[in-house]
């Protein structure tokens, strides 16, 4: 750099040592002391002082102190004499006088005085002087180096300058402290510079300096901001004259407001800063103006400042770095095992030489070259105390777990706990990447068993939160964790839940049995979980039961049962499944699940209270709010439950299969599938699998759904109510590509297994339909009946989708005069129901039934709405078949002879007139809307008027179409 860059606001202190020099000139010897914060200049200064002295006619000595050096005597005045202007022999004569004073000192230190020795020199004892014993050097030999030097200074005058005098060792200030006495008239500058600190390394030496008349002390201190700016104005016409290219100079003198508080004014940190943004030419301007360059050479010139400072600077600066934004004076004393006074005085020091700013790092890049500059295993044990330090001092969760984060410490009760419940806490709040990180530190660094085994669940849990089919590699360490008795009760019921869901039987029978045979209160929250477990064996893995420790009733019993117990979200989710699985659902039922659905937090402990609120409503035919809460549900997932989506798109994908959306079905069950391992799954890959299976071959996809039933599923699965699903899937897929035996076999194995499990509700799976299509197929209608029959007399009372499809079924085995009053119900109850494709069967069976009595007109009628909902929901199948049973069914909706449409008619209109062109008499119709004959027969007349028609059969066939959507309906 050029003296111009260099000496910036410098020209004050340079006139004051000017004069030193200028009074040395004219024989008076004089004394300085250039003092300031590390980095701000004082050795440039020096240089230009030797500069300007030369040039006058001056001998410039000079020496720097050395910390390594301190040690070693007289080193500041071997270096000043070593290149003083002598001839050979008084050189030599110099050489030896130090050699004896060394030798002398070495004495002196071992209390061995050496065979001559004259009147001794004392000085007081410093930090530095062993034992707090005054060291001592001959008087002579000090006398005989001043010599040389006053000597000397008869023939030119002399400049000492000593640079760092607070490394010099204690011999060499005694020695300078001996020559700045007897300067006199002598026609020597002594210019000394030093750092300023909270505590001088020398105080006796510096008091005596001080205290010299001939001695003035000359400050330093960072640049101001015009003064920042100059140097800036000075960097930009340097790379100008040379050529360089300028724009990164530009860009920082722009920024100069920030150049200044990034660096505080020490021009150390601005000339590094600028050196950055020259080296960082291939970044966007933007991104340089953001970063401000802060790069390797700023980060190397915060490292030296702090090591050129005194050593409890580094060590403070150390633990603001830790501390972060919990750093204050008396947590940093507490940290560092310093009073708050000493630490504050070292905390002003790095304020005044830039690198703080009201005791906070001005950059992040400054806090980070701190903590890469620190030993890691100190970096840790510093982490960990200021973990400790927080948690005693009740500070905030989250910044006692990053100390732990950043600590590779053994880990005690209390870090583990912290770290848990910053987990979970996480969770909660969407920071999926902070609750791996504080659960796996946990784990990694807790050293009691019984507490490790408790994190090991923590983190399965929180696997499974964030990607669902990870949490199954920890089942090997919980089960060996669950046998050396390392797991809590609670623990061991979320091990049991794991073992079931992945089909290990054999494993969780064992597990049931070690948590049966612990002695636990039926006020204890486990009392709740293992309430849960037995429900929730009975609703979902029943054909494990027989492969368990006998449990006892699966029931809640609510008069034993404490009240807190039976508050219980998950036991309360549980029993509501429970009632709709033993047929005793009312809407109350239903009102409950969608309680717990509403009031639920997305966390792994909390999935079985979604599952089973869930699967009460749609095995409940509650379609429409089970849709309606599960999207919520999937709405709500972020970062931190994405464990959640698989499992419930596979949900979403069964309430869209029941609906007749086979399209949306099939999607969610696709992104379920995909967006989880299959092995993830366990046992529960039958309920997407078996929705997928279900979709591809309502729509006609069988090479899809054959290659699907192509792939291994667990053998468990036979045991649990997802193998209904499949079982039933795999009936539709053999019964739609003409293997009705094998078909029939899957439906009957399906029915038995309800049976044997008294889970046999048509709302579930209805096997016993699907079995009676089958032999209605064959001819067979007795069979037929009496599986039609049977399934009637289990219908839940109420309108539901369950019985529009058994009305539908009941009349095939009808007399063919019944079989329209029967359709008619079938089609109002699925369209109640919103199930598009049951009611595409449902109008199909009608049209066919009126074709069979004559009535071609209305035949035609409800085969077209039949086919248009068949291709709407693109059920290939059904379509087909429609076109190849009525080659006169288009896509084009019929028009009246007169070319009428349906169109201007009001909503209220519009719905008596869909129910009227369905069949519906008008006393029906009334008793359908909640309205009276009259009002029926009034909207009729304004619709035949608007339409131009003068009977019912010649209203157009849209009308059939709205009332079959569902959409229009009911309103």
């Amino acid at each position: 750099m050029t003296a111009r860059t260099e000496l910036i606001e410098r020209g004050e202190e340079l006139l004051q040592l000017n004069r030193i020099t200028t009074d040395a000139l004219n024989g008076v010897g004089a004394v300085g002391l250039v003092a300031g914060p590390v980095a701000t200049g004082k050795s440039v200064l020096l240089s230009a002082l030797c500069e300007q002295a030369h040039a006058a006619g001056f001998v410039t000595l000079r020496a720097v102190g050395a910390e390594a050096e301190n040690h070693t005597p007289l080193s500041i005045a071997g270096q000043l004499l070593r290149h003083a202007p002598l001839d050979a022999a008084r050189h030599e004569h110099v050489q030896r006088l130090l050699r004896l004073a060394v030798t002398s000192a070495a004495a002196a230190e071992t209390e061995q005085p050496p065979a001559a020795q004259g009147p001794a020199f004392h000085a007081p004892a410093g930090p530095e002087s062993g034992a707090g014993r005054p060291a001592r050097l001959c008087g002579d030999l000090v006398q005989e180096l001043c010599a040389v030097l006053f000597e000397l200074s008869t023939v030119s005058p002399l400049l000492l300058c000593v640079d760092d005098v607070h490394h010099a060792d204690e011999h060499s200030l005694q020695w300078l402290l001996f020559l700045i006495r007897r300067l006199g008239s002598a026609r020597i500058a002594v210019v000394l510079a030093e750092r300023t600190a909270s505590q001088h390394p020398q105080p006796a030496f510096h008091a005596e300096l001080l205290r010299q008349p001939n001695c003035r002390r000359v400050m330093l201190g960072p640049l101001s901001h015009d003064g920042v700016n100059a140097l800036l104005d000075a960097r930009l016409e340097d790379a100008r004259r040379t050529g360089a290219p300028r724009d990164e100079d530009l860009a920082a003198h722009e920024l100069c407001g920030r150049v200044d508080a990034l660096t505080g004014g020490n021009p150390l940190l601005v000339h590094a800063l600028l050196d950055d943004l020259r080296t960082c030419t291939r970044l966007p301007s933007e991104a340089r103006s953001a970063t401000l360059g802060a790069g390797y050479a700023f980060s190397q010139a915060v490292v030296s400042c702090l090591h050129r400072s005194e050593a409890s600077a580094l060590a403070v600066a150390r633990g603001i770095a830790v501390l972060g934004d919990e750093s204050c004076v008396q947590v940093l004393g507490h940290l560092l095992d310093r009073s708050p006074a000493s630490v504050e005085r070292v905390v002003r020091g790095l304020d005044s030489a830039g690198l703080l700013e009201h005791g906070r790092f001005r950059h992040p890049a400054v806090r980070t070259a701190v903590l890469h500059d620190t030993d890691a295993g100190e970096l840790s044990r510093l982490h960990f105390r200021a973990a400790h330090l927080l948690y005693t001092r009740g500070a905030p969760e989250r910044a006692i777990a990053e100390q732990l984060l950043a600590s590779t410490e053994p880990g005690e009760a209390w870090s583990t706990k912290v770290l848990c419940d910053v987990a979970r806490e996480a969770l909660v709040d969407g920071d999926a990447a902070l609750a791996r990180r504080c659960v796996e530190h946990a784990h990694r660094s807790c050293t009691d068993r019984r507490r490790r085994g408790e994190v090991l669940t923590l983190l399965a849990g929180v696997e499974w939160q964030l990607q669902a089919g990870n949490a199954v590699r920890h089942l090997p360490q919980l089960t060996s964790a669950l046998r050396s008795g390392d797991l809590a009760e609670r623990q061991s019921v979320v091990v049991l839940k794991y073992l079931l869901r992945h089909g290990r039987l054999t494993e969780a029978s064992a597990t049931l049995e070690h948590i049966i045979c612990q002695q636990w209160t039926v006020e204890s929250r486990t009392a709740a979980e293992l309430q849960t477990v037995k429900l929730m064996l009975s609703s979902s893995y029943p054909g494990a039961i027989a492969d368990l420790p006998p449990l006892g009733p699966c029931g809640v019993d609510e008069g034993r049962t404490p009240a807190a117990v039976r508050a219980d979200p998950q036991l309360q989710a549980a029993a509501v499944l429970d009632e709709v699985l033993s047929g005793r659902a009312r809407e109350h039922t239903f009102l409950a699940a969608e309680q717990v659905l509403r009031s639920l937090r997305l966390t792994y402990r909390s999935w079985e209270q979604a599952e089973f609120a869930l699967l009460a409503l749609i095995y409940g035919d509650q379609l429409d709010r089970a849709a309606v809460c599960c999207d919520q549900l999937l709405e709500r997932i972020g970062n931190a439950a994405e464990g959640w989506r698989p499992p419930l798109l596979a949900l979403r994908s069964q309430i869209a299969a029941r609906q007749g959306r086979l399209a949306d079905a099939e999607r969610d069950a696709m992104a379920a599938l995909e967006s989880m391992p299959w092995q993830g799954w366990g046992v529960n890959i039958g309920l997407p699998l078996a929705t997928l299976l279900c979709a591809q071959t309502a729509m006609g996809k069988y090479e899809d759904a054959a290659e699907l039933l192509n792939r291994p599923v667990p053998q468990a699965i036979y045991k649990t109510r997802y193998g209904l699903h499949y079982l039933y899937a795999r009936g539709e897929f053999r019964l739609a590509t003409n293997n009705s035996q094998a078909a029939l076999d899957d439906f009957t194995i399906c029915g038995e297994m309800m049976q044997d499990w008294d889970l046999d509700l048509p709302s579930v799976v209805p096997w016993r339909g699907a079995a009676a299509r089958v032999h209605l197929q064959a001819g067979d209608l007795q069979k037929a009946k009496v599986l039609i029959d049977e399934q009637t007399r289990r219908l839940q009372p109420g309108p539901s989708r369950s019985r529009g499809m058994t009305v539908r079924l009941s009349a095939a085995v009808a007399e063919l005069k019944h079989r329209p009053s029967l359709l008619r119900q079938a089609v109002d109850e699925l369209q109640r129901s919103d199930s598009p494709i049951e009611l595409a069967l449902a109008l199909a069976d009608l049209g066919y039934a009126h074709q069979k009595l004559g009535d071609h007109k209305r035949s035609r009628i409800m085969m077209t709405r039949a086919w248009q909902l068949a291709k709407e929901h693109r059920a290939e199948p059904i379509q087909r078949g429609l076109s190849n049973l009525f080659s006169d069914v288009r896509e084009e909706v019929p028009q009246t002879a007169g070319g009428a449409s349906a169109g201007g008619l009001s909503d209220a209109e519009r719905r008596v007139a869909s129910l009227a062109a369905l069949g519906h008499t008008n006393r029906e119709i009334a008793r359908e809307l909640f309205i009276t004959v009259s009002t029926v027969e009034q909207h009729l007349t304004r619709v035949y008027r608007k339409l131009k028609v003068t009977r019912r059969s010649d209203l157009p066939g849209e009308l059939c179409l709205a009332a079959g959507g569902g959409t229009a309906s009911y309103a």
